[in-house]
């Protein structure tokens, strides 16, 4: 363990000359190519870790990938190599295993060499997850063993919060204290937003509110996404909150049960321009008599922001993850808003405006989009 432990060390080292080689792979500049983090965004992480994480977010994003690509890789290469792109380390290697995923070349991962390419290496980790089925739906550390393989799956459980944070902050730039946690949310103010007491900066709240959205894909006995239906009566609410998009939008966002209708979502909201969008922020159309609709966005699916990862729940199988042409199928007319806090309004409309018979989902025809 220790000649593993000064061998980190060493490799940390050399990490920046490879990373600046990396450019090239990449196709860009070392300045400007990749995101740089400041050394204040996330605490805990160096130079070195924090440019092996950029280099990772980048493959995912050259790759159209959603930021929960990006998450399961950090997380992984965290639990793997504390992000130090690892040489051989003769009588305590593991094995051949290599780089920052620990990938074998007797396992058909590439040649030596090319795992010592971080950017090789986050890309053939990208490309075993996308062969994973269902992995968006996946707890991460259900995904990540899929590609991985570990002795211990379980652990990589524990790094899925610094993954997110150092994730959030290499993609949005430096942050500092309380403003960057609401940096880091995308500035949204959501309900369930607290920055943390330390003012380390972070985004716990916003992690929270993915965590439950995702929580409904695999809910109902059998693992399976919860059913859509429209109504208040106890006997049909799940966990307390209405089964259609805005009673699970209520729930994701941390709001009272059973859920508030749409009109109400966007009257504690703000409207926000497409150009502002940020994961956490939602796409509501505000209508009465089931018209109605909302989506939490996660994330743009690539730079031309034709098409975007959200989070719903409608007649078409109840809970989605799932990519969706902006700013929704059918060219439904939707508009981006921004949560405000949650004193800004009160909770005094919960009756549900989303029936499945009206529901946009139900109403439109073709194929269904699924994620890639």
């Amino acid at each position: 363990m220790t000649g593993r432990l000064l061998a980190l060390i060493t490799a940390a080292a050399v990490t920046a000359v490879a990373a600046v080689a990396v450019l090239a792979a990449l196709g860009g500049a070392a300045s400007g190519c990749l995101p740089t983090p400041s050394s204040g965004s996330v605490r805990g992480f160096d130079t070195h870790q924090r440019r092996n994480a950029a280099i990772i977010v980048q493959v995912a994003d050259q790759r159209g990938l959603p930021d929960r690509a990006a998450v399961i890789a950090v997380a992984v290469a965290m639990r793997e190599s504390q992000l130090h792109n690892i040489g051989d380390l003769g009588d305590n290697n593991d094995h051949d295993s290599l780089g920052l995923f620990q990938q074998r070349p007797s396992q058909g991962w590439g040649t030596p060499q090319q795992i010592m390419n971080p950017a090789y290496a986050a890309g053939r980790f990208y490309d075993t997850l996308l062969g994973v089925e269902h992995w968006q739906h996946l707890p991460l550390t259900v995904a990540a063993q899929a590609v991985q393989n570990s002795a211990y799956p379980g652990a990589y459980a524990a790094h899925e919060p610094d993954a997110t944070a150092l994730v959030a902050a290499t993609i949005r730039g430096p942050h500092d204290g309380a403003a960057a946690a609401a940096g880091l949310c995308g500035g949204t103010g959501c309900p369930s937003f607290t920055p943390p007491p330390d003012g380390s900066g972070g985004c716990a709240g916003l992690d929270a509110v993915f965590a439950r959205a995702r929580s409904w894909l695999t809910a109902w006995p059998g693992g399976r996404p919860v059913p859509y239906l429209s109504s208040n009566a106890p006997a049909d609410l799940f966990g307390g909150y209405r089964r259609d998009c805005s009673g699970y939008l209520s729930m994701a966002l941390g709001l009272p049960g059973p859920g508030l209708d749409t009109i109400t979502l966007a009257a504690r909201s703000t409207i926000i321009t497409p150009a502002d969008l940020h994961p956490g922020d939602l796409m509501i159309k505000p209508a009465a008599g089931g018209a109605g609709h909302v989506v939490l966005f996660a994330g743009w699916t690539g730079t031309s922001r034709s098409s975007y990862w959200g989070y719903e729940q409608s007649g078409d199988g109840g809970t989605h993850y799932r990519q969706i042409p902006y700013p929704y199928f059918g060219g439904y007319a939707m508009t981006p808003y921004r949560a405000r806090p949650a004193t800004t309004v009160t909770n005094e409309n919960q009756r549900s405006h989303d029936a499945a018979s009206s529901d946009p989902m139900t109403q439109r025809s073709g194929t269904r989009a699924h994620p890639m």
